[in-house]
């Protein structure tokens, strides 16, 4: 785009130039990035195209998607230009995505065979976090999965203190057993001594109640340690 466009609006574009008119021309696929992201935007500002508003975002991101997709609602709104309902489009548009890139439908007959099952069904949704995230898979008698969710969100301590979530779900759903999750966003996989505390705790309750705690992943950079598959289970 040349640089007579800078502080213009969209409509006084060139066809070619607009993403609307190109995605038509070329298809969604033909679009940039900062184009598909414009989209979503829908307008800018007074100093600044949609286009415009795109590029800043990305490259407040170091222009990597993954760390844009990372981010939540209340950090894009951080950024100059993007308010409640452009924030919360992005994110719902990076959210859809990712449901999207999932082989199944959440819960519908996936079987869980082993850890690299699990890592499979969480890794769409944690592979670009910047905070750490607890999930839960719950299986039916025939491993099956029947629900998965995340119950915690945030500092590792704060989510350690929805523990019981985990035990209350399984008991509305009536499963038997389960699999729990969390990221590392640093990548480093080592379990700390508070993830095997928790291991332990998990196991223990799940005792108590007669269910089963089958595995315990730990999630980062598209990689996965299993307690199970390392023989680290109480």
């Amino acid at each position: 785009m040349s640089t007579e466009h800078i502080h213009r609006s969209i409509p006084t574009w060139s066809e070619e130039d607009r993403p609307r008119e190109r995605a038509l021309v070329h298809g969604i696929r033909g679009l940039s990035s900062s184009e598909c992201l414009a989209l979503v935007l829908r307008s800018g500002t007074r100093s600044q195209t949609a286009l415009e508003l795109a590029r800043t975002l990305l490259a407040n991101h170091e222009d990597r998607l993954a760390r844009l997709a990372s981010a939540d609602v209340h950090a894009l709104q951080s950024i100059s230009g993007v308010g409640l309902a452009k924030a919360a489009a992005v994110a719902a548009a990076f959210e859809l995505g990712r449901r999207a890139s999932r082989s199944e439908a959440p819960g519908a007959e996936v079987l869980v065979r082993g850890s690299q099952d699990v890592f499979q069904l969480l890794n769409p949704s944690m592979a670009s976090l910047d905070h750490e995230q607890f999930w839960v898979v719950y299986l039916s008698r025939a491993n099956k999965v029947v629900h998965y969710e995340c119950i915690g969100r945030g500092g590792w301590t704060a989510t350690a203190a929805d523990i019981r979530v985990v035990y209350q779900r399984a008991l509305a759903l009536r499963t038997p057993s389960m699999v729990v999750a969390h990221n590392h966003p640093s990548g480093r996989l080592e379990p700390s001594d508070e993830d095997r505390r928790l291991t332990q705790r998990l196991v223990e309750g799940a005792r108590i109640l007669e269910l089963s705690c089958l595995d315990h992943l730990i999630i980062g950079q598209n990689q996965y340690v299993s307690f199970a598959d390392r023989g680290w289970m109480p």
